[in-house]
Order: C-alpha cells, then structure tokens, then sequence
C-alpha cells in the first residue's frame, strides 16, 4: 500500500469491516473496558522486581485477550468469531488504524494541556508515593 493513501477498511478474519471514528458512545464503551488495563498496570507496578516475570508471563495471555475485546467493541464483531477466525495481526491493525483514523495522539496532547497543573501535582505525588514505598 502506498503510504499516503489512507485506509478505511480491514479485513477481519473473512469479514472487511469499516475504521471506525470514535464517537462518545464508542468512546464510553472503551472507556468501561479499558478500566481493568489500568487496574493491570497498578499491579505491574507494585509487583516486586524479583516476581515481574511471571507476572509478565501471564500479562501477555491478558494482553491478547485485551486486544481482541477491545476489537470486537470497536469492530462490531462477536469477540467469538474473532477468536475463530482473525488473526493477531488482523486485529491490532485495525486498532493501529483506528488509533491514526482519529489522531488520537494528538488529542491526548490537546487533553493534558486542559488538565489543571494542581491535578497534575496530585497525580505525580501518588507516583512519588509509590516510588518511596518500593524502596
């Protein structure tokens, strides 16, 4: 594919679906999900050092599961038919796309900067927090 040509449709296992914009409700349904991938990282986190692999072992096994639910919300599609018939692959890009399709990055960016500085001090004193708490 030529790299200035945008795509707007994959296919997904024998199914072409559309790259969806994320809308508010798409957003919302997102958003309930995504919840128990931050819940993992907190974890991750307060997992010590010498434990950090097994525990990274089994975050890969949740790390695909993650990728395929959140396609399926995304997409439309049974997450059942997906675990049958698309790929890994298939799947993760067509959450790469939907990622570019609506420049996320830059709404993340456009979004720290409406975050008022005292939120983000309380933010980076809970990770200070955490840090002393390792050591």
């Amino acid at each position: 594919m030529l790299p200035f040509i945008k795509k707007d449709h994959v296919r997904l296992g024998s199914k072409k679906v559309e790259i969806p914009k994320l809308t508010r409700n798409r957003l919302k349904k997102l958003t309930d999900h995504i919840g128990t991938i931050g819940d993992f990282l907190v974890r991750l986190f307060m997992t010590p050092a010498e434990g950090r692999a097994t525990f990274l072992v089994a975050a890969a096994d949740i790390a695909i599961d993650e990728i395929y639910e959140v396609t399926a919300i995304l997409s439309g599609l049974p997450e059942e038919y997906l675990s049958e018939h698309a790929s890994f692959g298939e799947c993760a890009e067509y959450l790469r796309l939907t990622w570019e399709k609506n420049d996320i990055n830059a709404a993340l960016g456009n979004l720290n900067g409406l975050i008022p500085p005292m939120a983000q001090q309380f933010v980076q004193s809970i990770l200070q927090r955490m840090d002393q708490a390792k050591h």
